[in-house]
């Protein structure tokens, strides 16, 4: 699905390589919330809580992205997304065959991050360099197919509504 998302990337040390993980469980979709009232609190308290335990979770998030900038060799821009793999645009030092890690950043508020090992193909048809995924977590796959079914019915809705 053409997409325009940053990217952090640096060079894995195989196409097996497991990535990184950058995820925030807080923020995955049906995450499990405590229930703080068993210990007396009202649910007012108990909603409160839980919403400040997200804002600071999402402001851990937002400090770590300068760790992703210190770690990652890369920052590109893909331009295409799907859950096997990625097309990055031009411009990178990398060559085809090049194992590759990546954070890609699918929301900037909450910052969501998804991670995966990719081999860079050689492909002189389209824009940009392919890359197919060798090695992603069962999460990070999952928000990748999210966000690009979130992208679909936003676009979608837009093409409804232009008409």
């Amino acid at each position: 699905m053409p997409t325009r998302l940053r990217a952090y990337v640096r060079p894995a040390a195989s196409k097996d390589s497991l990535p990184m993980a950058y995820d925030n469980p807080a923020l995955q979709d049906g995450a499990e919330q405590p229930d703080l009232t068993a210990g007396g609190l009202s649910q007012a308290v108990n909603d409160f809580l839980l919403k400040v335990d997200a804002k600071l979770d999402t402001v851990i998030s937002l400090l770590n992205q300068k760790r992703l900038e210190d770690e990652f060799t890369s920052d590109l821009e893909v331009i295409e997304i799907g859950g096997d793999g990625l097309r990055l645009i031009e411009g990178s030092s990398f060559t085809p065959g090049d194992a590759l890690e990546f954070a890609l950043v699918l929301n900037q508020f909450p910052l969501r991050i998804a991670s995966a090992v990719g081999v860079l193909a050689q492909d002189d048809s389209a824009e940009g360099h392919p890359v197919t995924f060798t090695r992603i977590r069962e999460p990070d796959l999952e928000a990748i197919v999210s966000y690009v079914f979130q992208e679909q019915r936003m676009r979608i809705r837009e093409t409804k509504w232009s008409d």
